[in-house]
């Protein structure tokens, strides 16, 4: 970090910390949180297949799911000290999304013991349809809606209604709805208090990340008009991406630099940015407008996450090494979903500065899907 970019953080964390600054463990503890919602994701699709809820490996999802939990907390480890992760909000959070997941899973498993013998392992009929596309639904809002806020009284509703609708039913069906109408159920009873707890004012997370960016215009030696030029960039950006210049916070580097024989001005702004899914494509349409990253939330790193598929096993593992070999990258670690045995998750340590380079050389790799950013 350079020595007006520090001071300039510096300066920020000073006069507005609660709304700029998010500690670094924050990146790396939303690990479990997200792998809960690709394990909804992932039963979805199994489902989807027409295979029976009755044979999906229930114990090694939530031996995934925990391992996820451990592998957070030491990434995180890297740079904060043991207290401040588990007295932590986010370490709360943890917890409770995995021993909800848990519990939410763990009687399925049970049960699935010992009824698997007389359910076929696939189940091709219309409602075993409707409750893959609930499931993918579900992951799906996820994404953007806590769990504790899904309307799960109009979803049973609407999946008791398709129930009765359905022409032909197998016992699967029957005894499938009967296990998901409890869950339903369950979820409702626990959501209720933990909505009306998440909606109080001191306990409201902003769904963005503030930035610190950079822009360089060349052959400009007024500072206001490259400042001017960054908030029309910003502005034109502003609408498809929700992007927003925060409190009109523009600097100047206050000298015309050269480079390559041309001289260009450095300006820097505080922006806002939406988090989760939407973040990487801000990112990259910043960066086809030449405003580059520095700092997210006052931090100079970000945990990314990749999916890296191939033909098979030998194939894959060629990949993942070509991909923790990625300049600035640095492997934390890596999971399977227990479905698909070629494809494998892998998370990132990266630099914020120049965040696009990196995305676009992970990307680059054969293979691999830069899949998610967890920005704060």
């Amino acid at each position: 970090m350079g020595k007006f970019l520090r001071k300039l953080n510096e300066r920020l964390q000073l006069v507005d910390k609660a709304a700029y600054k998010r500690e670094q463990y924050q990146s790396y503890m939303t690990g479990p949180e997200w792998r809960n919602v690709e394990m909804a994701s992932e039963y979805g699709e199994y489902l989807g297949r027409n295979k029976s809820m009755f044979h999906f490996p229930y114990f090694r999802q939530l031996g995934g799911l925990w391992r996820v939990f451990y592998n957070s907390y030491q990434a995180a480890r890297k740079y904060n000290s043991h207290w401040e992760i588990i007295s932590s909000e986010y370490m709360v959070m943890d917890i409770f999304v995995s021993a909800f997941t848990t519990m939410e899973l763990l009687p399925k498993a049970l049960l699935s013991l010992v009824t698997f013998p007389f359910f076929n392992k696939e189940n091709p009929s219309e409602m075993q349809q409707h409750l893959a596309e609930f499931y993918k639904q579900y992951a799906k809002d996820l994404q953007t809606v806590p769990f504790y806020d899904h309307k799960y009284k109009a979803i049973h509703e609407d999946l008791a209604a398709k129930y009765k609708a359905c022409q032909n039913w197998t016992w699967g069906d029957w005894f499938s709805w009967k296990v998901v109408s409890t869950e339903l159920f369950a979820r409702r009873l626990i959501s209720s208090p933990l909505s009306w707890w998440f909606h109080q004012d001191n306990n409201l997370v902003p769904a963005t990340t503030d930035l610190l960016v950079k822009l360089n215009v060349p052959d400009e030696t007024d500072f206001e008009a490259a400042k001017s030029q960054l908030r029309n960039k910003i502005e034109s950006l502003s609408k498809e991406h929700t992007l927003a210049i925060v409190d009109d916070h523009v600097y100047e580097r206050g000298k015309i630099k050269e480079k390559h024989g041309q001289s260009y001005t450095s300006v820097y702004a505080r922006i806002s940015a939406p988090r989760y899914a939407a973040f990487q494509p801000a990112v990259q349409a910043m960066a086809q407008n030449g405003i580059h990253t520095r700092l997210l939330a006052g931090q100079e790193q970000v945990q990314v996450k990749c999916i890296i598929e191939a033909e098979d096993g030998s194939k894959l593992n060629v990949r993942q090494k070509a991909a923790n070999l990625v300049r600035h990258v640095d492997p934390l670690y890596t999971y399977e979903n227990n479905i698909d045995s070629a494809k494998k998750f892998c998370l990132f340590d990266v630099p914020a500065r120049d965040l696009h380079k990196t995305l676009d050389r992970l990307s680059n790799q054969e293979g691999v899907e830069t899949k998610f950013i967890h920005n704060f």
